[in-house]
């Protein structure tokens, strides 16, 4: 503001100074051309050339009109465009007043003009000693205390900084500057448009910025009241509109505003950002606009919040505010505000453009009541640091309260990925498990309340996108809660205890309740793997692993049902001692109600595996066993299974393992499968009947070896 108040001071002097010269010939001044040209040049230092015509007039003032003036620099900048090139000026002034030693102008107009600032690398300026006649007071302060201006207008006058030393430039370029009459201290209508521009294009577009001026005569202050801007950044995609009330302080190197009075817009796309200040900001305008906010009243989408910090407006918009409030909703930012039109493919759903946000950097300390995500996803008592930088939004640290419980940890949305990705590492205590499944839109396997430590990564900002690209690690554990969608007890008193083994597969819906149920989660493209399941429920317990494929609702357990001793004697005895009371499980189908079966063949082999340990426990470790003096050889387990020799086995008249291993199996399968069928098939009074030989039955029956030492 104030180079640009110096160059308009110079295009004045450039006026102001000729206007003199022209009084000593009341002749045409074309006659005088060059005469007028060298005594500009010594009193400006610069070279002057006057390349149009001239025009004067002396009734009822003196008025002069210019065309094709140009002013050169001072010695040092050869390679440096001229100071001034003006297309056409005009001037008048009163002579009366110059008598009582005031200088009153009449209309000043000035048209397709272009002013240089040059700097070289060693900081000097082609300003430098302009209009500076008097060496003994070169800091002299100016005093517009006698200047009566009348109406000023400017057409198309550009004004352009270069730094030689950089190769940098920006522009001023005015459209059109409209000032009513002036004189110093007293109020002043105004109104301006232009463009100011770097060499990547243009920054900022004044559509219209007017008010009412007021200049202090020693140029050191300026009042600006009932200031009105409409503006866009066209980089950032914004348009920013403003009612202002400012106080200029033109006396240091960067001038300085004071805000009063602000009541700032800012809309880029689908979001809009207000503010109202509460104690007056403070701008300071250099390369940058900086404004400082004490305190102030900010609205993201209408949504009132209370905010202080600092806003940097130029080629990027930047902000570090600390922001409280009651409710933020992030939508907007994370999505199209407005239905879209219909895609033409899926892609083209799952892509919204983010590009506006790359001109955004802001830094937000956030203490809220509520922060929305998502439609599913809220977050209440919110305390984290925020950060949208480059197109990627950033909450780290992040603390607040979610589907009950706590969650603290970090997220990252890159907005610039297509689609976007989004990392997490949540620490979750106490989440409501079957809500968190809500957030994608699925039924829960489990409920309860949850403790999760995860990383986690996905793309894409809808629940089918999130489901098919989930990838990360991590455990989790869910106290008192329950299994969905499988009733593990219905199981064991309505099929293992009256029904075939091999029979049993179907869905039993219901649920099992638990108090622990936990393990590691490994997601892969939408499926999770539980590598090392386990679950407590009263008087039985699960372990295993399993996959859960989300995005096809599907589960797949391979389990192991262990049953307490108390428990276990509801099972047939045949089933108690084969199992030991350890059941082999597959739970597999949709996650709402999968289906159960037994796993016949880990059971047979888990009832091999116990007879082998039974044979090679060390004979001191048996219980059972008596003396050795007091043994019956008949009884003797090395009797009743001899070590086989080699030749034995070579000439084929020892068994061998394997063959004895599929017999030992299919035994154990037959007398777990048809040994209940034959007894339930007894007519039930035949078994009342007798009731000696129904003890004796079931004395024999005890006395039978098990299947595993058939």
């Amino acid at each position: 503001m104030r180079k640009l108040l110096i160059v308009l001071a110079a295009a004045l002097a450039v006026v102001l100074v000729i206007v003199p010269l022209l009084l000593l010939w009341l002749v045409d001044p074309d006659d005088y051309r060059d005469e007028i040209a060298r005594r500009a040049s010594d009193q400006l230092g610069r070279e002057v050339s006057l390349q149009g015509p001239l025009s004067l007039k002396v009734f009822p003032r003196v008025a002069i009109a210019l065309s094709d003036v140009g002013v050169g620099n001072p010695a040092g900048f050869p390679e440096a465009p001229p100071l001034a090139r003006v297309g056409t000026a005009t001037l008048s002034v009163g002579v009366w007043p110059l008598f009582r030693g005031e200088l009153d102008i009449g209309t000043v107009t000035l048209a397709d003009a272009v002013f240089h600032l040059v700097s070289d690398p060693a900081g000097r300026s082609n300003l430098d000693g302009l209009l500076t006649d008097s060496p003994e007071r070169p800091d002299a302060e100016p005093d517009l205390s006698g200047l009566s201006l009348g109406e000023v207008r400017f057409d198309q006058v550009e004004l352009i900084t270069l730094d030689l030393a950089s190769g940098q430039s920006a522009s001023i370029a005015i459209a059109d500057l409209r000032l009513d009459p002036f004189r110093a201290g007293q109020p002043t209508e105004f109104r301006l448009s232009g463009v100011l521009s770097d060499a990547d294009g243009e920054l900022l577009v004044l559509d219209r910025l007017g008010g009412r001026l007021n200049v202090a005569a020693n140029l050191a202050q300026v009042e600006l009241t009932h200031l009105v801007l409409e503006a866009r950044l066209p980089q950032a995609g914004a348009t920013l509109s403003a009612r202002a009330g400012a106080r200029i302080d033109l006396s240091a190197t960067d001038p300085v505003i004071s805000l009063p009075v602000l009541d700032a817009t800012l809309a880029i796309d689908a979001l809009r950002l207000a503010l109202m200040a509460e104690e007056p900001a403070r701008l300071v305008i250099g390369e940058e606009i900086r404004m400082s906010l004490p305190a102030a009243r900010l609205s993201f989408n209408e949504q009132p919040l209370s905010a202080r910090g600092q806003i940097v407006l130029g080629r990027e918009i930047e902000a570090e505010l600390a922001v409280t409030g009651e409710r933020l909703d992030l939508r907007p930012l994370l999505g199209p505000a407005e239905p879209a039109p219909a895609p033409r493919s899926r892609r083209e759903a799952q892509a919204p453009d983010f590009s506006a946000l790359d001109a955004l950097t802001l830094s937000f300390d956030l203490n809220l009541g509520t922060l929305v995500l998502s439609e599913a996803l809220s977050l209440t008592e919110v305390v984290a640091q925020a950060r949208l930088r480059d197109g990627q939004l950033t909450l780290a640290p992040l603390d607040a309260r979610l589907l009950g419980g706590q969650f603290q940890g970090r997220a990252t949305v890159d907005l610039r990925a297509d689609p976007p990705r989004v990392e997490l590492q949540p620490r979750l205590q106490g989440i409501q498990v079957d809500r968190l499944a809500a957030l994608g839109g699925l039924a829960a396997p489990v409920r309860g309340l949850g403790d999760f430590n995860l990383d986690l990564s996905f793309s894409g900002l809808d629940a089918e996108s999130i489901l098919a690209s989930l990838d990360g690690v991590g455990r989790f554990q869910v106290e008192q809660g329950a299994l969905l969608g499988v009733d593990l007890r219905a199981l064991i008193g309505e099929e293992l205890s009256t029904s075939s083994l091999g029979n049993i597969s179907r869905a039993f819906g219901g649920q099992t309740d638990f108090q622990q149920f936990g393990g590691r989660i490994e997601a892969r493209s939408g499926v999770i793997e539980l590598p090392d399941l386990s679950m407590v429920s009263g008087d039985l317990g699960l372990s295993g692993f399993g996959r859960l494929d989300l995005p096809a609702g599907q589960v797949d357990y391979r389990m192991e049902l262990v049953l307490t001793e108390a428990l276990a004697r509801s099972l047939p005895r045949s089933l108690r001692e084969a199992t030991g009371g350890r059941i082999p499980l597959s739970i597999a189908g949709p996650i709402a109600r999968p289906v159960v079966s037994v796993d016949l063949s880990s059971m047979v082999e888990g009832a091999l595996r116990r007879q082998l340990e039974q044979r090679l426990r060390p004979r001191e470790a048996r219980p059972d066993e008596v003396e050795p003096e007091q043994q019956d050889p008949t009884q003797d387990p090395s009797a009743q299974d001899p070590v086989a020799s080699p030749e034995e086995i070579d000439a084929g008249e020892v068994e061998p393992r394997e063959q004895r291993r599929l017999r030992g199996r299919d035994l154990i399968i037959r007398s777990l499968s048809e040994r209940e069928p034959r007894e339930q098939d007894r007519a039930p009074e035949e078994q009342a009947a007798d009731p000696d030989e129904e003890s004796e039955t079931a004395e024999e029956e005890s006395d039978e070896p098990p299947p595993d030492q058939a």
